[in-house]
């Protein structure tokens, strides 16, 4: 299998020292192939620069992943209440 998105969103930064991101791996029609969470700590969080980017390089770097393409927001949800 060949993942091309890696999904990820931060799910808790204590401001100071921790951040844990929580990720998903999914291929061309967004099936997912493996989740997990990546915790960042000690001289990483000291010089992530709370940037996505850096975000996603250092959880990319941490699964020994190339990302060859660029950071795309999110894009809204329409759950059909507007």
């Amino acid at each position: 299998m060949e993942a091309v998105i890696l999904s990820a969103y931060l799910s808790y930064d204590d401001l100071k020292t921790t951040a844990t991101f929580y990720y998903s791996l999914r291929d061309t029609n967004l099936i997912q192939i493996v989740d997990g969470k990546v915790d960042m700590s000690g001289a990483d969080y000291t010089a992530w620069d709370d940037s996505n980017d850096g975000a996603y390089n250092y959880i990319a770097g941490k699964l020994n992943l190339t990302i060859t393409g660029d950071y795309i927001e999110p894009a809204p949800v329409d759950n059909g209440n507007e």
